[in-house]
């Protein structure tokens, strides 16, 4: 069956390519994802934390620390990291 179809050119679908990876680098998505996975590590160890007041608590500690550590390693991307200004 793969026989009958042409696989495309590079050329022709390097646009779509890099549509898609101007998306998956965009902060909105990053912060999104880390929303979910914030939200995913919080319903999973909701049995273990035994409340819902620890279980928001623990969500808004997650994604403030995995979007800090995101904003701190990768917002600069372009930039060399200086830790003392010169």
């Amino acid at each position: 069956m793969r026989l009958f179809f042409k696989r495309p050119k590079i050329k022709d679908i390097s646009s779509e390519l890099d549509s898609i990876f101007e998306v998956m680098q965009s902060d909105f998505f990053v912060y999104i994802d880390l929303i979910v996975f914030s939200l995913l590590f919080s319903l999973m160890l909701s049995p273990v934390l035994h409340s819902l007041k620890m279980d928001l608590i623990f969500f808004a500690s997650t994604y403030l620390v995995f979007a800090g550590s995101y904003f701190f390693f990768f917002s600069n991307r372009g930039k060399p990291f200086k830790l003392f200004d010169e």
